[in-house]
C-alpha cells in the first residue's frame, strides 16, 4: 500500500499507523505539489512522532523489520532540534517526479532526505542516471518506474515488454492509467486483468480509479503486489479523509486475510512474487476487516478517484 499526494502530517501519520508501505510526496505539477522544505518538515514530523529520540552518538540496534536497514540521515530537526540521524524509518518516503532532470531530482532527494523516487513521463532521466547523480549515500535510492496504460489497453504482449524494460532499471514497476494525454492522475482505471497478463513476476503496483469501493476488485483482477492511491481517499486534493483511509486499508486486509499465500507474499494470488523489501506485512492491515456494508456507509458518494486527478492518482 502506497498512499500518495500527502500534504498534511496527520494524514501521513495515519497512513503509517494503518500499515502503509510507502508515502508519496509530489514534486510534479499538481494541486498536491509540495516544496522541498514543506516535504522535509512533514517527514521530520513523521520520524519524530513514530520513533523515540536517539541521543547523539547512540546507536540503533539492528532491526530486521526495517527495510534493508534503512536509516534516516538528516541533521537535527529544524522544528524540534532532536537528532534524527540514526532513526530507522518505515514506511518509505517517495518523491514523485514527471520529466524532471536528474540534477533536479537529486537536489530534492538530498534536501528532503527521501528514501526513493517515482519516475513518470517519457522524456525524463533513467533510474540509472538519477542514481548516478544522487551518488553515494547511507542507503540505496529506491526507484519506482511508472508505465502508462491506456484505458482500453488490450495488448498484453506490448505491456509485458514495457514492464520488462522498466523492471531492468527499477525496484518496483507501477502501472498507471493514461488518458486524455495524461500519464497518471486521470482518476480512471485501465483493464486490471491486463496487469496480470503482462506481469513478469516482480513487484507490480497499480494505480488509477482505486478507492475503498474498488480496491478489492483491483487487487484480485490484477494479481498486483500492491496499489498506489491518492484521490480515492481524499475530500479535496491533498486532504485525505481518515474514514476513507481506514476503509481502504480494511478492504486490503480482507483480501489478504482471504488469501492462502500468507504474510510476505507479493499478491493475493501469487506466493511466488517476492516483495522488494524484507519483513512481514504490517500488523495494521490485519486488525480491521469490515463487512461490505461498512464500506458502503463510509464511502457514500463513491471513490473520489472518479472525480479528481493530478500526476499522483
Amino acid at each position: 500500500m502506497k498512499i500518495c499526494g500527502l500534504t498534511r502530517l496527520e494524514d501521513a501519520l495515519l497512513a503509517a499507523e494503518l500499515g502503509a508501505w510507502g508515502l508519496g510526496f509530489v514534486f510534479a505539477p499538481s494541486p498536491r505539489r509540495l516544496t522541498p522544505a514543506a516535504a522535509r518538515e512533514l517527514i521530520e514530523g513523521l520520524t519524530v512522532a513514530t520513533h523515540p529520540p536517539v541521543p547523539n552518538g547512540s546507536s540503533v540496534p539492528s532491526d530486521s523489520s526495517v527495510p534493508n536497514g534503512s536509516l534516516a540521515t538528516t541533521g537535527p530537526s529544524v522544528k524540534t532540534g532532536l537528532p534524527v540521524t540514526t532513526l530507522p524509518r518505515f514506511p518509505l518516503t517517495i518523491g514523485v517526479f514527471t520529466d524532471a532532470s536528474a540534477e533536479q531530482i537529486a537536489q530534492i532527494v538530498a534536501a528532503v532526505d527521501l528514501d526513493g523516487v517515482q519516475l513518470h513521463g517519457l522524456a525524463g532521466p533513467t533510474a540509472g542516471e538519477v542514481r548516478q547523480v544522487v551518488g553515494s549515500r547511507t542507503r540505496p535510492l529506491f526507484v519506482i518506474r511508472a508505465v502508462p496504460v491506456d484505458v482500453d489497453a488490450d495488448d498484453s504482449g506490448a505491456l509485458k515488454r514495457a514492464v520488462a524494460a522498466a523492471r531492468a532499471e527499477a525496484d518496483v514497476v507501477l502501472l498507471d492509467t493514461k488518458a486524455a494525454g495524461r500519464f497518471g492522475g486521470t482518476g480512471t482505471s485501465f483493464p486490471w486483468p491486463i496487469a496480470d497478463e503482462a506481469s513478469d513476476g516482480g513487484p507490480l503496483l497499480i494505480a488509477g480509479g482505486i478507492g475503498p469501493r474498488t480496491v478489492r476488485k483491483a487487487l484480485v483482477d490484477s494479481g498486483a503486489w500492491g496499489v498506489d492511491v491518492s484521490s480515492g481517499v481524499e475530500v479535496d486534493p491533498g486532504i485525505k479523509d481518515p474514514r476513507l483511509l481506514r476503509a481502504l486499508f480494511a478492504q486490503v486486509a480482507s483480501v489478504w486475510n482471504a488469501a492462502s499465500d500468507g504474510p510476505g507474499a507479493a499478491s493475493p494470488r501469487r506466493a511466488t512474487r517476492s516483495a522488494p523489501r524484507p519483513g512481514a506485512r504490517p500488523a495494521g492491515l490485519v486488525d480491521a476487516t469490515p463487512a461490505a456494508e461498512d464500506v458502503s456507509n463510509v464511502v457514500g458518494r463513491g471513490p473520489s478517484d472518479q472525480r479528481r486527478g493530478g500526476p499522483d492518482r
